[in-house]
């Protein structure tokens, strides 16, 4: 198969636009007019000059009614869509793509006017329009500087990438209240002394961020396949957004379009062409035609951003593509994994895309409300000022004068010829059959609107909110409203969500930090998946606000009776309590309790079968441990005496091994002076010899020498010729 040229795709959108735009600008647009006359209580044209030409407001009641109930459905909690994980790994992901899509859409986005929007015109016109979107800024701020030097100014202009939006030179004053100075070199080098200067001023940041627009835009731009079936657009073959745009706008996305082929991109419509165009002048701010012909730049055209499914690549398989171009001329193709655009309406028709609105189902009410109004009330100034009969006579002359009885002033004077010349014609006041009449009329209205008299609004988890808290009345009306309230749900809602998720997941997007329940956090949506099952947490239920509370509180008291058998846990007294602050209508739950799960982990309470276990086994352990504890004393002093025994002979040992001790060194000591002994001994025995010798020399040499000299010799000596030994020398 062939690919697909520009040509061919461009006469594709030509013939899917020009079939599409029929049905939505022709019939669908005049039920819209009738529906907007309906509305703003605008004559039908068959009012007659001097009769009552006054309008019900039946459409405009049934509307502005159930708009704030369903608005209250779901901006009351600030968690209207929670996605849900399909697997364990994807919880932490599932609950920071939750906290982020409502913080795009209802904090960047300001979802709730997108809702107001969506909502009016869907129980207005038929059906609503929604449109979310990349969009690159430029977001500009300055911060502030004071007292910076030339230094520290150019490290800020370094650090923020901004430039100087203005800055203010202070001198600067030194210790001694002197002006400060510093030492700055001269065109030669030298260094000459300046005054310090201190800035203060505001930096300029200019950057761009890339975020998720959300957009209601008006229904009768939005064009879709006439024959699709269903209120949802993903499998759609066409849908286009026709947006009015200046050369300005499509400069800024990055498009190339001359101011000739802007102009000449009108849309081709007939009837409704000046209405289009007067709404769009007055939500972008557009100038007139003529205007618009003086400059270039000041040029305006209409804009298609279709999407469309094609086979470009000829592979038999049509794959979905964004084309954005003028009426011939295709100024941008893309391919894409969704349809960016929702629509619903409050009452679906099986197999159409579009629905019905509440002028559809009162219209013909509010019409024969307003015959029965201007009947009553014209009877009742023909009660009041009934008419009057005038007498003539032959000839046709008044029998009185006309312009008395045309001047109905307060005790005004009727000259009359005759007594009986004027005389009243009687009408009966039928107010009471047509107030009869009235209440039924009315009744028909709340049973298909579901808006009754008593009815105060519908919150996410009551559908009848009364002034004095009775309790609801289950009717068939009031479920019309909570049916309404589903469907806006499934078929709005929840695709804008997923959108947005779709949005963030796709690669471009930034990093997003916000405060979320008195906490800053940073989420990365690249982190998780492009699609989670999801839940639409519109609440909606039975009972009013009264009985919720007295409902939410016996539940409250039964999960605390159920706290000591497990029938409940800290988190469902959470949930309960966050109930109860929300239906007092707080959406700042964390400010008035803690949620458990950001609490620090706590052991888990033990059952009572487990507490007598343990019980028991701490008496087990408490006579095991007296069982020990008597066992270790005795063996204590078992261990005592023992050690007793052992130091007593350790000192008895220690009491030997000194008296041993003692002996070795008496022995020692003994030793000593016995070898001292044998030491003089040898000594004394030494020098003996040695006498010895010189005396056996001297006799020797005296052997000659008489015995008788000897002896005389001897004598005279006294007998000392030898050293005296003593009497101990031999003594041990």
């Amino acid at each position: 198969m062939a690919k697909m040229d520009e040509t061919e795709l461009l006469e594709l959108l030509q013939r899917k636009e020009s079939a599409a735009g029929h049905y939505v600008h022709g019939e669908l647009g005049d039920a819209r007019k009738r529906a907007m006359r309906a509305y703003h209580r605008l004559p039908y044209g068959n009012e007659q000059e001097g009769w009552s030409d006054v309008v019900a407001s039946d459409v405009q009641d049934s509307v502005e009614w159930i708009l704030p109930a369903l608005l209250n459905t779901f901006t009351s909690t600030d968690k209207a869509v929670a996605f849900e994980p399909t697997k364990a790994n994807e919880v932490d992901g599932a609950e920071q793509a939750t906290d982020a899509c409502n913080y795009v859409f209802y904090k960047q986005n300001n979802g709730f006017l997108v809702l107001y929007t969506a909502i009016k015109d869907a129980l207005s016109v038929k059906n609503c329009a929604v449109h979310w979107f990349k969009e690159t800024q430029e977001v500009v701020s300055s911060q502030p500087f004071k007292g910076a030097s030339e230094e520290m100014l150019a490290m800020l202009l370094q650090e923020s990438g901004g430039e100087i939006e203005y800055a203010n030179p202070e001198q600067a004053m030194g210790p001694d209240g002197q002006p400060a100075m510093q030492l700055v070199p001269d065109d030669f080098g030298m260094l000459q002394p300046q005054p310090v200067l201190l800035h203060t001023g505001r930096i300029k940041i200019t950057e761009k961020r890339t975020i998720c627009k959300v957009e209601a835009f008006n229904p009768a731009h939005l064009l879709i396949e006439k024959d699709w079936t269903s209120p949802l657009l993903q499998d759609c073959p066409y849908v286009a957004r026709l947006k009015y745009v200046s050369a300005s706008d499509v400069k800024a996305m990055d498009l190339k379009a001359t101011a000739d082929e802007l102009k000449a991109s009108d849309v081709e419509v007939d009837a409704d062409e000046d209405r289009l165009m007067s709404v769009d002048r007055q939500d972008s701010g557009a100038f007139s035609r003529a205007d618009n012909e003086e400059a270039d730049d000041m040029a305006f055209g209409w804009l298609r951003i279709e999407y469309v499914l094609a086979d470009m690549d000829g592979d038999g398989i049509a794959e979905r593509i964004k084309v954005t171009r003028l009426r011939d001329k295709i100024l941008d193709t893309e391919v894409v994994s969704h349809v960016p655009i929702a629509t619903t309406s409050p009452v679906l028709n099986p197999h159409r895309w579009d629905g019905m609105s509440i002028e559809d189902l009162v219209g013909d009410i509010q019409k024969l409300h307003t015959e029965i109004l201007r009947g009553t009330l014209d009877n009742l100034k023909l009660t009041t000022n009934p008419r009057k009969k005038l007498l003539t006579d032959a000839n046709g002359t008044p029998m009185a004068n006309l312009d008395d009885l045309l001047d109905s002033r307060i005790g005004g004077i009727v000259r009359m010829r005759s007594v009986d010349a004027v005389t009243e014609e009687v009408t009966s006041f039928a107010g009471g059959a047509a107030m009869q009449m009235l209440e039924y009329v009315q009744g028909m209205r709340e049973n298909r609107t579901g808006v009754s008299r008593t009815s105060m609004g519908l919150n996410p988890d009551s559908l009848n909110n009364t002034a004095t808290g009775r309790q609801i009345d289950q009717t068939a009306a009031m479920q019309r409203i909570e049916l309404i309230a589903r469907i806006f749900a499934e078929t709005l809602v929840k695709p804008i969500f997923q959108g947005i998720l779709k949005l963030l997941t796709d690669g471009e997007m930034q990093k997003l930090s916000f405060k979320l329940r008195d906490e800053f956090v940073e989420y990365d949506p690249q982190e998780w998946r492009d699609q989670y099952d999801m839940t639409i947490n519109v609440g909606l239920g039975t009972g009013d606000k009264q009985m919720q509370s007295q409902m939410l509180t016996m539940i409250l008291q039964l999960q605390q009776a159920g706290m000591a058998m497990g029938l409940a846990t800290p988190a469902h007294l959470y949930h309960t309590g966050a109930k109860i602050i929300e239906n007092a209508g707080f959406k700042d739950v964390q400010n008035f309790i803690q949620d458990p799960s950001k609490l620090p982990p706590q052991e888990p309470k033990p059952d009572p079968a487990v507490l007598a276990e343990q019980a028991k086994l701490q008496a087990d352990v408490q006579k095991t441990q007296a069982q020990l504890v008597a066992q270790r004393e005795i063996e204590q002093m078992r261990a005592q005496a023992k050690l007793q025994e052992v130091q007593a002979n350790l000192e008895l040992q220690a009491a030997n091994d000194a008296r041993d001790a003692e002996r070795e060194r008496q022995k020692a000591e003994f030793a000593q002076l016995m070898e001292q002994q044998k030491m003089q001994f040898e000594q004394w025995k030494a020098e003996l010899d040695a006498r010895t010798r010189i005396a056996i020399a001297q006799i020797s040499a005296q052997t000659t020498l008489s015995a008788a000299q000897f002896s005389a010799a001897d004598a005279a000596d006294g007998g000392n010729s030898f050293p005296p030994i003593s009497e101990g020398a031999f003594q041990p």
